[in-house]
């Protein structure tokens, strides 16, 4: 496996990343080959085109898959999804988000989100009024970038601070 030094410049190669994975993905892709016995001209360079989706969205981290109004399904980085929501809560004061987890919901799933979250509240905060902030600023976080509505807000209180 190549290991990647920081501030080398090197990035490390998608291909060493999931050895298990793709020694699995090319069983089956060798199990549906030999089943269904297609033209040599139809499989050229199939296994290497999967194998490079599989590693490239390997590379790329879990993703969050969601649908636009219109129906139209794609996929963006869990990290950034949690992002979103994490600068939304933030924004209300004295509330610091602490873990964050957006799943895709509605009819067809992913044209809408549920989120639960839990967060730090400062002392002194009252809880109830505040919580109905955090969902406001979530859905309509979440509304803007993502173009789906949050259809369920979860929130947890787990830790309290004073400034």
């Amino acid at each position: 496996m190549n290991e990647h030094v920081a501030g080398s410049g090197a990035e490390p190669d998608p291909a060493d990343a999931h050895p298990e994975s793709d020694a699995a993905l090319r069983g089956v892709i060798d199990d549906y080959m030999s089943t269904f016995e297609p033209e040599p001209e139809d499989t050229a360079g199939l296994r290497e085109r999967i194998l490079r989706l599989v590693r490239d969205d390997l590379y790329r981290g879990p993703s969050t898959h969601l649908q636009t109004g219109r129906g139209n399904p794609f996929s963006i980085s869990t990290a950034s999804v949690r992002s979103i929501v994490r600068i939304a809560v933030d924004s209300v004061d004295g509330i610091r988000a602490r873990s964050v987890d957006v799943e895709p919901a509605g009819d067809p799933e992913g044209s809408a989100a549920t989120v639960a979250l839990t967060v730090a509240m400062r002392a002194g905060i009252p809880f109830a009024a505040t919580a109905e902030v955090i969902r406001g600023s979530v859905a309509a976080a979440v509304l803007a970038e993502l173009g789906i509505p949050a259809v369920r807000i979860d929130i947890n209180a787990e830790d309290v601070y004073v400034d």
